[in-house]
């Protein structure tokens, strides 16, 4: 046993020279510390001092910017210009957004319709509401009236006489930008409506283009004309897939229908059999009617013999 205690101790033991170094180590080691803690120790005042001023700094760099303050007054949104807007109290971003929409077509026609507006909070609509006043549809009328008077008699008489009727199924999108509530997007969707059917056989078809509104088409019927010259016809008997299905009063699942039937059936095709076999129903017969030209050798009292717009 006690070879093996010798052994463990000349492995794990100090001899007097190793336990004086460790000794002398360790008090150097209490001695740094303490220097440490007491002489390298923060004035306190100072560090106070410092911390006072920072706190003092801080709301002075994180304070918002103060708004401008906003003047209220009365006005119409379907005329109000972007700057009044900004006087008003809205941001760039939501004068922005409701010239577009107001641009787009869309009217005010009571005060509350600027509840539609994209990004107005509930608070800004609130506050800008007892302002609003919209003009009524009479009074709107009869000031256009005046001024188009006012300019008939004027230098540009005649200008004005030339431009009064519009024919709706050759006139270009920047044709249709003179009429008050129709800007550019809607100009645009007319013209490819216009495309997708072959052409305007009504002027009430207007009201289909999305987002074009009932009473800007009422407003500007007076002034459209309409030739059928120029309407694209649809024969049933030879017509593509694709030309069936692009129509909007056809579409995709009643083109399919008219292909199988027609290869069933053969020819001639004509509404009515269609309806009779209940490929479409008589109301999609009668809108489709005035752009099919009858089939060739087809005759009797269907819907495209009364109908038509492009017999010729």
């Amino acid at each position: 046993m006690k070879p093996f205690r010798k052994t463990i101790s000349d492995l794990l033991g100090f001899d007097r020279r190793e336990r004086r170094g460790t000794y002398i180590l360790a008090a150097v080691l209490i001695i740094l510390l303490l220097v440490r803690v007491f002489s390298l120790r923060p004035d306190n005042e100072l560090l106070n001092s410092e911390v006072t001023a920072d706190s003092l700094a801080v709301p002075e760099l994180t304070m918002p910017a103060e708004r401008s303050e906003k003047s209220l007054f009365t006005f119409d949104p379907n005329t109000v210009s972007f700057d009044s807007l900004v006087r008003l109290g809205l941001t760039e971003h939501q004068a922005t957004t409701l010239i577009n929409y107001r641009t787009s077509g869309a009217r005010f026609r009571m005060p509350k319709d600027i509840e539609r507006v994209y990004g107005l909070d509930s608070g800004t609509v609130v506050s800008l509401l007892p302002w609003i006043k919209i003009p009524k549809e009479t009074d709107r009328h009869k000031a256009a009236g005046e001024n188009a008077a006012a300019v008939i008699h004027g230098k540009q008489a005649d200008t004005v006489v030339r431009r009064a009727f519009i024919d709706l199924n050759i006139c270009t999108a920047d044709d249709l930008l003179q009429f008050p509530g129709i800007g550019p997007v809607l100009s645009a969707r007319i013209i490819k409506y216009r495309s997708l059917l072959g052409g305007f056989i009504d002027a009430g078809q207007l009201k289909e283009v999305y987002g074009l509104d009932s009473s800007v088409v009422d407003l500007i019927g007076e002034r459209l004309s309409l030739t059928y010259d120029s309407v694209r016809p649809l024969l049933l008997d030879s017509c593509s897939f694709s030309e069936l299905a692009r129509h909007p009063y056809i579409g995709p699942a009643t083109a399919g229908l008219i292909i199988k039937y027609r290869s069933l059936m053969g020819t001639p095709v004509t509404l009515g059999s269609l309806v009779r076999q209940k490929v479409m129903s008589s109301e999609q017969a009668s809108r489709l009617a005035p752009y099919i030209r009858p089939s060739p050798g087809a005759a009797g009292d269907d819907f495209e013999f009364i109908l038509s717009k492009v017999l010729k």
